[in-house]
């Protein structure tokens, strides 16, 4: 099993003990959510979450998946990042740190998560000097796509679309 799985399986159990401690199921649409959200560790906004859900079962509705994001936010399994065009798109937390980071694509309006280890040790020092003690920190890059500009084409941009 990759690190990857294990960290996933950890935050998929997480996720099952924050419903389970405000007293609510697991149920067969919080079991598939966490299964389609953890597959991948890609950003991805209420709607392509709602896609890829009903490919498993047909029924869920678009406000039982906003409900669900919002207790996996709240769980700390996700992140909820702000988009392009101020859309609200999700990522899977990292358990290795408090910190987020990544590049929001003016082009193809793509959300890319970028690694980055020393965002919350050196944030968190920073804000350890003011007098404050951190609880998550969010890097979010606006940028241009350098090869779009250049060639005409992204592979990210045409990842995506492969992907839609």
């Amino acid at each position: 099993m990759s690190a990857t799985s294990d960290t996933n399986d950890s935050l998929k159990e997480q996720a099952f003990d924050y419903w389970r401690s405000k007293g609510r199921g697991i149920t067969a649409v919080r079991k598939i959510m966490c299964d389609v959200i953890f597959e991948t560790n890609e950003t991805f906004n209420a709607d392509q979450l709602l896609a890829r859900v009903r490919a498993v079962d047909k029924a869920v509705s678009l406000s039982t998946v906003y409900r669900n994001l919002h207790d996996l936010v709240e769980a700390e399994v996700l992140y909820e990042l702000e988009g392009a065009d101020d859309k609200r798109v999700f990522a899977v937390a990292s358990s290795d740190n408090n910190g987020s980071s990544h590049i929001v694509c003016r082009d193809c309006k793509q959300v890319i998560p970028i690694e980055n280890p020393c965002l919350s040790i050196r944030e968190s020092a920073l804000a350890r000097q003011k007098g404050f003690s951190p609880k998550r920190i969010s890097l979010r890059l606006e940028a241009s796509c350098d090869e779009l500009g250049a060639t005409g084409h992204c592979k990210n941009h045409e990842a995506k679309d492969k992907v839609e």
